[in-house]
């Protein structure tokens, strides 16, 4: 598989592009999610990346950077078309949340605007079958959820989500156990209570590492038929921050990820391989 972004520029971006974009992307959740790059390159998960609530595109252009030969991005936000709902009152605030904002910021970054699908939308109003036709009918290896952070919501937006998800599939839900909008942990139990039906499974909780405004933990779910495969990869690639397994959402061995300090992102060696491979044969 062809990358289209080497190590140089993604470590660009992580330590210098990314502080140029508003929003919010802390060091911990940059350092895993580059972890999860890595790991489907390793099993050969193959599909697009998406993500619901884009905002300045700050995580969104690290997602791209994972792109290879023949892969697409596919941002879905409102933008400025509810401006009531999102409280744009001035010129400023609709440049700001405008699409032409995150155009700019991809083309500062180096994502082609041919790379990338601005799907202008309200998520809540889209159907899975919808949805799929607006990513022209193809599936998705990395998505993140950072819509609506309602309780109905978010398990709206997870369904959308699953819908779409490639084999070996990774979704990444924000703000979990976030005080400012308690219920959208509410909206993922009762996505896993209600509609999951074993499509996925908890892999590990990233524990927020910076002040709020910078963001909170976030949640990595996955194809349940990967899971122990993701489990056995990230405890290794990010040994140094790894606490502890819990169990969440009725699921044993979650990995809790935790940043006391720097993180610390460790490489896909021969020697990681050699691990997971007696893990997962043990």
């Amino acid at each position: 598989m062809q990358k289209l972004f080497n190590l140089e520029q993604l470590q660009h971006y992580m330590a210098e592009g990314s502080a140029q974009v508003n929003g919010y992307l802390q060091s911990g959740s940059a350092s895993v999610i580059w972890s999860l790059f890595d790991v489907q390159d390793e099993l050969g998960i193959t599909g697009n990346i998406a993500e619901i609530g884009v905002y300045h595109g700050k995580l969104f252009i690290l997602l791209c950077h994972s792109l290879r030969a023949g892969e697409r991005a596919f941002a879905v936000d409102a933008f400025d078309t509810l401006p009531e709902i999102q409280g744009i009152k001035t010129t400023e605030d609709q440049q700001r949340f405008s699409a032409e904002n995150v155009r700019l910021n991809l083309e500062k970054n180096g994502i082609h605007a041919d790379l990338v699908k601005l799907v202008v939308a309200d998520s809540q109003a889209l159907t899975a079958a919808e949805l799929a036709a607006e990513f022209d009918a193809s599936s998705i290896r990395l998505f993140s959820v950072d819509g609506d952070h309602s309780r109905k919501g978010v398990r709206h937006d997870l369904n959308l989500a699953a819908a779409t998800l490639s084999p070996g599939g990774i979704i990444l839900a924000d703000d979990l156990f976030n005080t400012i909008c308690p219920s959208l942990t509410e909206g993922i139990i009762d996505f896993f209570r209600e509609d999951n039906a074993g499509r996925l499974e908890p892999v590990a909780i990233i524990s927020a590492n910076g002040p709020l405004q910078t963001g909170s933990p976030k949640l990595i779910l996955s194809d349940a038929a990967y899971a122990e495969r993701y489990k056995a990869y990230l405890q290794l690639l990010n040994r140094t921050n790894y606490s502890h397994t819990d169990e969440f959402l009725g699921f044993a061995n979650v990995l809790i990820l935790d940043f006391q300090e720097q993180p610390t992102k460790h490489p896909l060696d021969d020697d990681v391989r050699r691990a997971v491979a007696e893990f997962l044969n043990g």
